[in-house]
């Protein structure tokens, strides 16, 4: 019994919760753009080598790509789409 609350009594110290934020918080940024960088090369790699192959199929499915990221019922407009009517408004 005293052992766990001496374990409970070092995991509750500043030092020890901040180490532990550290721990958990560090890398988590880059993990995040790696993985998206893997996933965008991949995806140009499928799309070059469908375009040799089946070009009639990568060229439907890029076009649907194309629809879904011009769609304009997102939960937050893009900015710089919003940059540029403001200064094509001028």
């Amino acid at each position: 019994m005293e052992e766990t609350e001496d374990m409970t009594a070092e995991e509750g110290t500043v030092e020890a919760l901040t180490a532990d934020k550290a721990r958990k918080k560090r890398g988590k940024a880059d993990d995040v753009i790696a993985f998206q960088a893997v996933v965008c090369i991949l995806l140009a790699a499928a799309f070059f080598a469908g375009n040799m192959l089946y070009p009639e199929v990568s060229g439907a499915l890029f076009g649907r790509l194309r629809d879904l990221t011009s769609d304009s019922s997102d939960i937050m407009p893009n900015p710089i789409d919003l940059g540029a009517a403001i200064l094509d408004k001028l």
